[in-house]
């Protein structure tokens, strides 16, 4: 007897509908977090094991003043200028051909420490032409290359090339 009471309770509790357990109250509707946080903060570790390894900067080389007994010494006149005109190039204002350009600039940088020139060239100039000028310039020991805009030359008060 006892067989068959227990085999139809069983069956009374597959068929029956399902119903929460006693003292509980549904389905939970809330995310467990735990989980989320403890990931959460594994990155943030990692990040902050991995962030000043991965900083990066330039290397520049400031100029230094100089000392305050010596007088200042201008260095323009060290400077070389060349300037691209539409027909006419020259350097330092001394006319010069784009073939003989190579030769000038090896004579004037053969004794010179400092290898910087500065390009000055008019919008109608082919960008071409100036391209293959500072190529040249490159090639003939230059290692340094600026480039003088239009804009700087009217605010040092300097007129423009092809303007009145």
């Amino acid at each position: 007897m006892e067989e068959k009471e227990k085999a139809a309770r069983r069956r009374r509790r597959e068929h029956a509908p399902h119903t929460a357990m006693p003292g509980a109250k549904g389905a939970m509707a809330e995310i467990n977090v735990t989980p989320f946080i403890d990931v959460l903060l594994v990155l943030l570790i990692i990040f902050m094991v991995v962030t000043p390894l991965a900083q990066k900067g330039l290397d520049i080389s400031l100029p230094q003043p100089p000392p305050p007994n010596q007088p200042e010494t201008k260095s323009q006149q060290n400077q070389v200028v060349l300037s691209l005109e539409e027909g006419a190039m020259t350097l330092n204002k001394n006319p010069v051909a784009l073939e003989e350009l190579g030769a000038r600039l090896r004579d004037v940088y053969q004794a010179r420490s400092d290898k910087t020139m500065f390009v000055k060239a008019t919008g109608t100039v082919p960008y071409g032409k100036v391209v293959q000028a500072m190529d040249i310039a490159r090639g003939s020991g230059v290692e340094r290359i600026g480039i003088i805009s239009e804009q700087m030359i009217e605010q040092s008060g300097g007129a423009v090339s092809g303007q009145p």
